[in-house]
């Protein structure tokens, strides 16, 4: 392990704008994550006293009642264009993943076929120069030439039943394939691949499932991500940084685009709420504010510092080109995105649930679905949240009513070793025993910039150049560092998202595993893992009660939030009940602390069930283990998880049966 560190730069979210990737937050407000619309983010939203406006635990309160459903859902849909399909009904898991005779292919030609349909998905997906950039570091050795210089382009509803003939296509060729005759590697490729294009199909099948969520969210839309997006890219050539000029102005015609879907959307009756507009319209505004100082005019000079040979004339033109673009191009964009957000006040549009749409719980139900790795119906799941949170709950009060010893510990606990550094070569060290081994890498140590200090979480992770072991990045802000440092930098670090990524890319010849991973996999590893490592900065080992109680209130305010989110979109849950549902548990929400989290589950829906089921789904896959397995070590049931990939949770369960028998 090599450890290397750069100057003030940042970094954020890889391939927010365009598919899933393992990557990490943008600005954020405290208590919140920000991982972009179609994202995998690598920062954990954090609940909990130090970050929850709604904190203030009260063990006196009384969980057990559920808010009811607000009036005005149910069949009463708000009214929306009837030149869109709709889906008549929920889809089943089986209706969607159907049973298959295996196919008759074997040996070399099932392992051709094979790559060749994964070789077509990921050329059919990574389809612009801004996502082979960030994906590789040597995209020609997976046949990457991409000529224009673009961000990409958004899909219209006009493209749906070609990419829906395109994934059948895919499955039609997998179907071909005798499954069991296929290496354990293939197998969990094939699996994935297959289990993800049904998924597309189902979802290409009815267009108005392009339009019920907001691209623009003020917290986890494009805008949020794009000027750290833009530090991602490296200069090895004068070419290279040309090309990012030509992204830079591109950054125009993108956003027109995504100006242009949310136009179309309001016109079709999927308007937002006056005040969602105005929320992202200042989101612009706050880009705006950082046209003569923004970061990326140093970041782009330091980067040309790269180039072997650069002559003093091409330095002098490339950043002079690169502020005129910026300045005339990138900033006037944004000038225009914000007021055409403005401009849609006044649409008609309100703040609700999906459940409140015709067809919204079947498009809730599949994306759930996706985002938290999981095959659970909706009910399946809100049972099993529920579950957990009464069992989490009774936990808590259970060690607060029984007596003080947890009482100094929990008011006064610190789990850090220090800085950035002094957490990572700590927990490098001390996950040894009870975690398999990571391959040799270096990382990188950046600085968040001044400017987005205050709504940036303490930490985050990203992993770019995939195709690379050293192209890792932990993003630190030392403003929001605090004294449970080390638990963050082990969701971020070891034994969460950079050992994860790593290993994964170390334990599979299929790049899909990898760059089609799914964000509630991540999320749920990260997660666990954080709670886990608790143990490492105890004095014996082991968690106290004071200990678990910290524990406990984080998970809690994490399950809790994401409840709202299957409250919002399935029982129509107002503002109001989110807010009565919190104080149940003793956290002191109001409508003002709550609303902008309400505005952001409303306008990203499935916000907090990526991380709350992914958190979940992964403890109960491994807790089920460890009951099948009792003599199994921590190490075993570790190492038997991670070597399933990156399937869903119902795959992982399968094959750790097979590799812990």
């Amino acid at each position: 392990m090599k450890k290397l560190s750069l100057k003030v730069s940042a970094i954020v979210c890889c391939l927010a704008l365009i598919i899933s990737l393992v990557g990490c937050t943008a600005t954020e407000p405290s208590g919140s994550h920000s991982g972009g619309r179609r994202s995998g983010g690598s920062s954990k939203p954090e609940g909990g006293r130090a970050s929850d406006p709604t904190y203030a635990t009260d063990p006196s309160s009384d969980p057990t009642v559920k808010p009811t459903a607000a009036p005005g859902g149910y069949g009463n849909y708000i009214p929306t264009s009837d030149s869109l399909t709709y889906p008549d009904h929920v889809a089943s898991f089986e209706e969607i993943h159907p049973s298959h005779d295996p196919g008759v292919l074997s040996g070399n030609q099932a392992v051709s076929l094979l790559s060749e349909v994964e070789y077509d998905i990921l050329h059919h997906q990574i389809n612009s120069y801004a996502d082979v950039e960030i994906c590789f570091e040597k995209p020609e050795d997976f046949g990457f030439d991409i000529k224009d210089v673009t961000w990409g382009d958004a899909i219209s509803i006009d493209e749906f039943d070609d990419e829906k003939a395109f994934y059948q296509e895919q499955i039609d060729k997998l179907l071909k394939i005798d499954y069991n005759t296929l290496s354990w590697d293939d197998k969990l490729c094939y699996e994935k691949i297959l289990y993800d294009c049904e998924e597309n199909v189902y979802a290409y099948s009815y267009t108005a499932f392009n339009y019920y969520s907001m691209v623009f969210n003020f917290l986890t839309g494009p805008q949020s991500e794009i000027l750290f997006v833009m530090d991602v890219y490296t200069f090895e050539s004068l070419k290279d940084a040309e090309n990012y000029i030509l992204l830079v102005k591109d950054i125009d015609r993108f956003f027109d685009l995504l100006c242009e879907y949310e136009e179309t959307r309001a016109s079709l009756g999927f308007a937002s709420s006056d005040n969602s507009y105005e929320e992202a319209a200042v989101s612009f505004d706050n880009l705006v504010s950082q046209k003569d100082d923004c970061f990326l005019y140093e970041s782009f000079e330091e980067r040309l510092d790269n180039i072997k040979g650069l002559s003093d004339s091409d330095r002098s033109r490339l950043i002079s080109e690169h502020e005129k673009a910026m300045k005339e191009i990138v900033f006037p964009e944004f000038e225009e995105c914000a007021r055409r957000m403005r401009a849609l006040k006044g649409s008609g549009g309100t703040d609700a649930g999906l459940c409140e749409y015709r067809g919204g719980d079947a498009y809730y139900a599949a994306m759930t679905r996706g985002v938290t790795n999981k095959n659970a119906s909706v009910d399946e799941s809100i049972r099993a949240l529920d579950a957990e949170i009464d069992s989490v709950y009774a936990d808590f009060t259970g060690i607060m009513s029984s007596g003080f010893g947890w009482y100094s510990e929990y008011m006064k606990h610190s789990y850090s070793k220090g800085g950035i550094q002094d957490n990572l070569d700590y927990l490098y060290d001390a996950v040894v025993n009870d975690f398999p081994a990571i391959p040799a890498h270096e990382y990188y140590l950046m600085d968040v910039p001044e400017v987005f200090e205050e709504n940036f979480s303490p930490a985050a992770y990203l992993g770019y150049h995939l195709d690379n072991y050293n192209a890792n990045v932990i993003i630190v802000n030392n403003k929001n560092v605090d004294g449970d440092f080390g638990i963050t930098v082990a969701h971020e670090g070891y034994p969460g998202h950079m050992f994860q990524s790593l290993y994964t890319r170390s334990h599979t010849s299929h790049p899909y595993m990898y760059l089609i991973s799914s964000i509630g996999y991540n999320e749920g590893w990260a997660t666990y893992v954080e709670n886990y490592s608790m143990k490492y900065f105890s004095d014996d080992g082991t968690k106290s009660d004071g200990m678990k109680l910290v524990e406990y209130e984080s998970v809690l305010g994490l399950l809790a939030s994401t409840r709202a989110d299957y409250g919002i979109h399935v029982e129509n849950w107002s503002l109001d009940d989110c807010v009565d549902y919190f104080n149940k548990f003793g956290f002191q929400a109001t409508n003002d602390t709550f609303s902008k989290y309400y505005t952001l589950l409303i306008t990203d829906p499935g916000y907090y069930a990526k991380y709350g089921m992914g958190y979940l789904w992964t403890l109960k896959t491994i807790d089920d283990m460890h009951a099948k397995y009792p003599n199994a070590t921590d190490r075993e049931i570790h190492t038997a998880y991670l070597d399933s990939l990156t399937g869903t949770f119902d795959m992982i369960n399968k094959h750790m049966d097979e590799l812990l028998n």
